[in-house]
C-alpha cells in the first residue's frame, strides 16, 4: 500500500490535484479523447482561462455551475475551472430527457450550465425553457466550427497571474446525482476535504502511477470519474472514450499503449468477443479495474484468461465519493480464488458493518444491509426531506439499502438490494420512471410491471409486463417506440409481455419475484 497521506495539503480544495502534475511534467500529455490531445499545461491554462470567463459572468464562490456532456476534455477543462472558483461543480446527466433535466436545474438553481447536446429536439426543449435564466456555454461548434465554450476561453488572452481561490475542506465541491425510490434524482453534496481523502484512499491500494496510461469509458457524470481524477493526480494520461465501438476501443488501446482500463462487464464482454480481438497488440495493458454492476463468474474466468494484467474490483456507490472497498490482484489468485465472489475489502479510513432489520450487528456469515462509513462519505442529500437524509446517514454510517455479508477474513459479499433498483449496463433504472410512461398510454393499457432481469450482457435488462384494455391493439414493437420517445434509450425495456392480468398479493400489491419466475414469451 502506497504511502499518500502527504499530498494534496494545499488551500485551494479539489482542484490542486494537478497541481503536482503541472509543476512536474508539463508536456506530458494528460488529456486524450478523439482528436484533441491536451498536455498539463496546456489543462492548466484552459482552466485557469475558462475559470476567469465564468468569474467575469458573475460566477462566485459557492455558486453551482452545471455540466452536461458526454466524455471530453471540455467536461475536465470545465470542472477544473469551477473548482479554482471555489464554486461548485453540478454533474448531470447527459442521458436524461429534457424533463428529468428541468427538474435538476431548478432543484439545483443552476444560472450557469456547460452543455454538450446529444438530441437537438431535447437541447431545444432546455434552451427554451431556460434561456432567459441560465447562460449556457455550449461545447457544440457554431456555424463557423468553433463553440461557444472555445470563444469563452479566447475571450481570456492569458491566465498569468490567476491565482485559484482559497476554499474551506467542508466547502461543498461536488453535487452528484442518484436517482431515488421514487425515480426523482437524488442530489448527493460532497465536500473539498472528502473527496480529496477519498482521492489520497484510493491512490493507496489502485494501480494509479506517474506515466500510467488509463483508459475510461464509463461517463464523468458518474461517481466512477474518480478514474479520471486519480489519473491526472498520479501523473498519468487520461485516455477518454466517449462511446464504445469495439474496435475503436481496442484500436485505442494498442495505439496509445494503454496500460489501464476501467470497464463495466458488458464492455469487457463485448471485446473478449471480439473476432480479432488476437491481432491487436495489447502488451502495454497491466491492470483492469471491473465494477458498477455484477460481473458473472464465468466472464471474470474468461478475462483473467485472454488478459494478461492484474485485475482489481472496486465496490461502492455515489455517496461514498466512490470506492468502499476492493478486491486486490492478491486476493483474486490467493486460497484457490476463494475470494472471488467478494468485493473484497474496505480501503483504508473506511469501515463496513452487516446490521441486521433491527439495526443489532449481524455475525460473520449472516446477510443484512450494509452499512459503512469512510473517507468520502457525503454530507447528505442537497436540498432533501430532513427525515431523508436521516433515514440513511444514521450516528455517522451510511445505511446503503444493498444487502450483503462478510466472511470470518473481512472480506465483503453483495447480495442484491433491498429496493427494485435495475442497474443495466452500469446504469441505475428505477422501475417506476417507466411504469409512468407506459401507463400514458391509458386507451391501451390497464396495469403495466417493471423489473430487472439477469442478463449475461447488460448485468440486468428492464423487462415489462403489461395488461392491456380490451380491444386495444398494441404491439410490443409500438409500446418500444412510444417508451424511445419519451425516455432515454437504456431505459426502454428490452423484453416486453402482454398478460391477462398481473400477480398480486392479498394487499394488491404485484408480486415481482412472482413475474421473474415466468418463462420468456416475447
Amino acid at each position: 500500500m502506497k504511502n499518500v497521506d502527504s499530498m494534496f495539503r494545499g488551500s485551494t480544495g479539489f482542484c490542486q490535484i494537478i497541481d503536482r502534475s503541472v509543476a512536474e511534467y508539463p508536456d506530458r500529455t494528460a488529456i486524450v479523447c478523439g482528436a484533441t490531445r491536451l498536455t498539463y499545461r496546456e489543462l492548466e491554462e484552459r482552466s485557469s482561462r475558462f475559470a476567469l470567463a465564468l468569474e467575469r459572468d458573475g460566477v462566485r464562490p459557492g455558486d453551482p455551475v452545471a455540466v452536461i456532456s458526454r466524455n471530453c476534455a471540455e467536461f475536465l477543462v470545465a470542472e477544473l475551472a469551477i473548482l479554482k472558483l471555489g464554486a461548485v461543480v453540478v454533474k448531470i446527466n447527459w442521458r436524461f430527457s429534457p424533463d428529468e433535466i428541468q427538474y435538476l436545474l431548478q432543484l439545483n438553481q443552476i444560472r450557469h450550465a456547460v452543455a454538450q447536446y446529444e438530441r437537438k429536439d431535447w437541447a431545444h426543449t432546455v434552451w427554451e425553457r431556460n434561456h432567459d435564466e441560465i447562460r449556457f456555454y455550449l461545447i457544440n461548434p457554431d456555424h463557423d466550427g468553433r463553440s461557444p465554450f472555445d470563444k469563452a476561453i479566447d475571450s481570456i488572452p492569458s491566465a498569468q497571474g490567476f491565482t485559484p481561490r482559497a476554499v474551506e475542506l467542508d466547502a461543498p465541491a461536488f453535487r452528484a446525482h442518484t436517482s431515488g425510490t421514487t425515480g426523482k434524482p437524488k442530489c448527493v453534496l460532497h465536500t473539498h476535504g472528502r473527496m480529496l481523502d477519498e482521492l489520497r484512499s484510493c491512490l493507496s491500494v489502485l494501480a494509479f502511477a506517474p506515466g500510467e496510461v488509463y483508459q475510461i469509458i464509463s461517463q464523468l457524470f458518474h461517481i466512477s470519474s474518480m478514474g479520471a481524477y486519480l489519473t491526472l493526480a498520479s501523473g498519468g494520461t487520461l485516455v477518454l472514450m466517449s462511446r464504445f465501438e469495439p474496435t475503436e476501443y481496442l484500436e485505442s488501446l494498442e495505439r496509445e499503449r494503454v496500460t489501464g482500463i476501467g470497464v463495466i462487464p458488458v464492455v469487457l464482454k463485448r471485446l473478449l468477443e471480439h473476432p480479432d480481438l488476437g491481432r491487436y497488440d495489447l502488451s502495454s495493458l497491466k491492470f483492469l479495474n471491473y465494477s458498477t454492476c455484477p460481473m458473472s463468474p464465468a466472464l471474470l474466468d474468461e478475462a483473467m484468461r485472454k488478459l494478461s494484467c492484474r485485475f482489481y474490483q472496486p465496490y461502492g456507490m455515489t455517496e461514498m465519493a466512490s470506492i468502499l472497498t476492493v478486491l486486490s490482484p492478491e486476493d483474486h489468485s490467493s486460497d484457490g480464488g476463494r475470494h472471488l465472489p467478494s468485493v473484497g475489502r474496505p480501503i483504508p479510513g473506511a469501515q463496513v458493518r452487516i446490521e441486521a432489520a433491527d439495526g443489532s450487528p449481524c455475525p460473520s456469515g449472516q446477510t443484512g444491509e450494509i452499512v459503512a462509513r469512510g473517507p468520502g462519505q457525503m454530507l447528505g442529500y442537497y436540498r432533501a426531506d430532513p427525515e431523508l437524509n436521516a433515514s440513511v446517514l444514521r450516528d455517522g454510517w451510511y445505511h446503503t439499502g444493498d444487502v450483503g455479508w462478510l466472511d470470518e477474513d473481512g472480506f465483503l459479499y453483495v447480495s442484491g438490494r433491498k429496493d427494485d433498483m435495475i442497474i443495466s449496463g452500469g446504469e441505475n433504472i428505477y422501475p417506476k420512471e417507466i411504469v409512468d410512461v407506459i401507463m400514458e398510454l391509458t386507451g391501451d393499457v390497464a396495469e403495466a410491471a417493471v423489473y430487472g432481469m439477469p442478463d449475461d450482457e447488460w448485468g440486468e435488462r428492464v423487462k415489462a409486463s403489461v395488461v392491456l384494455l380490451p380491444g386495444s391493439a398494441l404491439t410490443p414493437e409500438r409500446l418500444r417506440a412510444y417508451c424511445l420517445a419519451s425516455m432515454p434509450r437504456y431505459k426502454v425495456p428490452k423484453e416486453i409481455e402482454f398478460l391477462p392480468e398481473l400477480p398480486k398479493n392479498s394487499t394488491g400489491k404485484v408480486m415481482i419475484q412472482e413475474l421473474k419466475n415466468r418463462p420468456i414469451t416475447t
